[in-house]
């Protein structure tokens, strides 16, 4: 099948995507990206792992926001003109952003519409808006072929919300090849042998992360010292210096930019645990995972983190033994307790968080999507079979969680 994916989001960062896209390329599929990059100045196309990246260049983050939000609004409408070029026989959308015109360009050329929501976006919002983005997603929802979300209790969620259940195809990360080495973060960062590493790694989201909880809970806990990687405008910077000043934890913290995908796992595994510092602002905080509790867990770390449902199913839940500790996001006495909970039994933790590779392992994983695909290929007309006013699902296709 020749397939177009649309994304709003920055490619080098968005691992999810890049998954996807090459799994799909090695199943036989001609894969296209539409996508954005902040660090570039002007479109560019490369060919990678068998993929088709058409990338836009992105506001950065650090412009006025009435500038960024024109900026970005052009970048909306040169991704959507790029994505009418090209006549595909799927057009997978992730997330709302780029529906309309991927609703558009599935209607023009008959093509199946395959929408996979990353996040809950409704959940984020309240009032009016909420109510028109749950109704524009449910138009969405009702006219794609087929429909994916990244686990369980998103899937339960969008289930009730929209009358359908997705399909559960998990942010679980590649399994790393025999020649990933740890970076000595010790040594680069001046960090004491005796210390222990905390990770955390993503964006700086202030309002929906818990830096202020686990800075706080840093500031008793001197053996420890706490590694940021990740993305932010220039003010989310400063913003979290200057948490982290207050809690005067300066000299035991240090805040790196974000590296490239392919190089971020070498970073992890030179830690000793990793925090998913989500907050409970919403629901798709309370019912996501991030990309980062699998990362760690791939790298062999112990985890600390929200005390969510799907948090506790892969921490606590996941049959083969505790791999870290939960804490309150609200807490500082609770995150804490948590850290000090696995630096009593560190090692039992890493134990028992590298016997999980196999479970959260993108190659295991993978088999979901490209299965889905085969479903929808094997249909050989991409038009959405209709009764009483909503999609049928091909029988083939893989259910959800």
């Amino acid at each position: 099948m020749k397939i177009l994916m649309a994304v709003v989001s920055d490619l080098r960062s968005d691992a999810r995507v890049r998954r996807e896209a090459v799994s799909l390329a090695a199943d036989g599929h001609q894969v296209r990206v539409v996508g954005f990059d902040s660090a570039i100045r002007r479109r560019t196309e490369t060919v990678e792992e068998g993929v088709r990246y058409e990338v836009l260049p992105f506001p950065r983050r650090n412009l006025p926001r009435p500038l960024r939000l024109a900026l970005a609004a052009v970048g909306l409408l040169r991704a959507s003109l790029l994505m009418g070029r090209g006549v595909p026989d799927a057009v997978h959308c992730h997330n709302l952003h780029l529906s309309l015109p991927a609703l558009l360009v599935a209607r023009r050329h008959r093509a199946a519409l395959v929408y996979d929501a990353h996040e809950l976006e409704a959940s984020m919002h309240r009032g009016p808006v909420r109510q028109l983005i749950e109704r524009w997603e449910r138009a969405v929802w009702r006219r794609a072929r087929a429909r994916i979300t990244t686990n369980s209790s998103r899937a339960t969620y969008l289930e009730n919300l929209h009358g359908t259940r997705p399909v559960v195809v998990g942010n679980y990360p590649r399994t790393p090849g025999a020649g990933v080495e740890p970076k000595d973060l010790r040594t680069r960062l001046g960090i004491p042998r005796d210390r222990l590493v905390l990770i955390f790694q993503g964006g700086f989201y202030l309002d929906s992360r818990c830096f202020d909880t686990v800075a706080a809970a840093l500031r008793d806990l001197p053996e420890w010292h706490w590694v940021i990687i990740g993305f932010g405008s220039d003010d989310r910077v400063r913003k979290l210096h200057e948490l982290v000043a207050e809690c005067g934890i300066e000299d035991r913290t240090s805040i790196l930019p974000a590296v490239p995908v392919d190089e971020l796992l070498s970073y992890t595994a030179a830690a000793d645990v990793g925090v998913v510092a989500l907050a409970n602002v919403d629901l798709n905080c309370y019912l996501g995972d991030t990309n980062k509790l699998f990362e760690y867990l791939m790298a062999g770390l112990a985890v600390v983190g929200s005390d969510f449902p799907e948090v506790r199913r892969a921490l606590l839940g996941n049959g083969i033994g505790p791999a870290g500790a939960l804490f309150d996001p609200a807490d500082p006495a609770s995150v804490a307790r948590a850290l000090r909970e696995v630096a009593d039994d560190l090692g039992t933790f890493r134990r028992n968080a590298e016997k999980l590779r196999g479970t959260y392992s993108w190659e295991a994983e993978s088999r979901t999507l490209t299965c889905l695909y085969r479903a929808l290929a094997t249909r050989g007309d991409a038009r959405p079979d209709t009764e009483q006013g909503r999609p049928a699902e091909p029988s083939s296709l893989p259910k959800g969680a």
